[in-house]
Order: structure tokens, then C-alpha cells, then sequence
């Protein structure tokens, strides 16, 4: 996941990441990120754009707490990490 800041952390848009497997290769992913809600659901949608996988289409659903995050977009604090389940799938066409 890549990181985000304070000012960002809540914005939808376009961006890229690349996932390392086990087995060293890797997959570059181009993705739609969409926020959602008091918790942190952050919803990745788009291709592997590269590497293992190339042309497959990805979803990717992150959710974590938004306690610390709310701390974050007030201007009450700082967010150091959010802990969040994360659910990737990556569908051949």
C-alpha cells in the first residue's frame, strides 16, 4: 500500500503499486482508488499493468479503523500506520 499523507489520505484517484510475490516476481498494479465511510474503506480497482499477470484485472478492498484517520483530517494528530484486512483479487481475462 503505498503511502499517504494526511492531506491525501482521504482522496480518491489514479495511482500505481507493485506487489513482490514469493517467488520474486513481481506484478505493477494500475489502479481507481475510491474512500468510503467512518471506517477506512478504501476500494482499488483497474489491470496489472506489468510483470506476473499482465492484462488481469484487479480489485482490492482495504478496510481499517478511522478512529486515528479522523484524528489525522481534523488536524488533531498524526496517523503512523492504520492496521486494515486486505482482500486482493486478481482476475484473469
Amino acid at each position: 500500500m503505498p503511502v499517504r499523507t494526511c492531506l491525501d489520505l482521504l482522496n480518491s484517484g489514479a495511482l500505481a503499486f507493485t506487489i513482490v510475490w514469493n517467488t520474486g516476481q513481481t506484478s505493477t498494479v494500475s489502479v481507481n482508488a475510491t474512500v468510503v465511510g467512518a471506517a477506512l474503506v478504501v476500494t482499488f480497482t483497474g489491470v496489472v499493468s506489468s510483470g506476473l499477470f499482465t492484462g488481469s484485472s484487479v480489485v482490492q478492498v482495504v478496510t481499517g479503523p478511522a478512529t486515528d484517520v479522523l484524528l489525522c483530517t481534523a488536524s488533531l494528530g498524526t496517523v503512523s500506520s492504520v492496521y486494515s484486512l486486505v482482500t486482493l483479487e486478481i482476475t484473469s481475462l
